[in-house]
């Protein structure tokens, strides 16, 4: 009687935490970043200069996969007016997007890189082969890997020497946009 009861807790719980992980799952899946860690899209130059792991409105230091990361960010316009509407000279608004240096380029190390972004997001674009000829042949500067519909990009960035460099980016919704649009039209004839 007593291995009943407890076999009858069990699936309840079982089944309950399996109930409550597709709960917490799914709203995941289908929402867009909003940002990286405490720093979210959106934030004034102000705000983030507030954040105590970043020096300055565009600088910031985290530790990432056992390593400290600089950050670099960029701002865009509010409310997705185009960066014209700004006063000349003035520093757009709001944070739209963060460029995570990750380090120097190898295989091994890339690859560690991507599977840790391929077990969190959903993969929406690789390189054609087209783009891989072009940026091996040194005529593209850097080569793309897109996840969550263009909102995280993993990125191979060559340096004007030939070393190569690994960025993380994620970028809000407008850049994400832009992004996809580049896509298509390498793609469209």
């Amino acid at each position: 009687m007593t291995n009943r009861l407890r076999t009858t807790t069990l699936l309840r719980l079982v089944a309950l935490s399996l109930v409550s992980l597709l709960a917490m799952t799914a709203p995941l899946q289908a929402a867009t970043i909003q940002g990286f860690g405490t720093l979210k899209f959106g934030m004034t130059p102000a705000e983030v200069e507030a954040l105590e792991d970043c020096s300055s409105q565009t600088e910031c230091l985290y530790d990432i996969l056992g390593k400290n990361r600089y950050f670099t960010l960029g701002y865009g316009p509010v409310d997705g007016a185009p960066d014209s509407a700004a006063p000349s000279g003035a520093t757009p608004a709001t944070l739209s997007h963060i460029d995570i240096e990750m380090g120097t380029y190898t295989r091994e190390w890339f690859l560690e890189v991507f599977e840790v972004l391929a077990a969190q997001y959903p993969i929406n674009h690789q390189p054609t082969t087209h783009e891989q000829t072009v940026f091996q042949q040194g005529q593209a500067h850097e080569l793309v890997i897109g996840f969550v519909d263009g909102f995280v990009l993993l990125k191979v960035v060559r340096r004007p020497f030939g070393n190569m460099i690994i960025h993380v980016v994620y970028q809000d919704a407008a850049h994400a946009h832009a992004q996809r649009e580049r896509w298509n039209a390498a793609v469209t004839p």
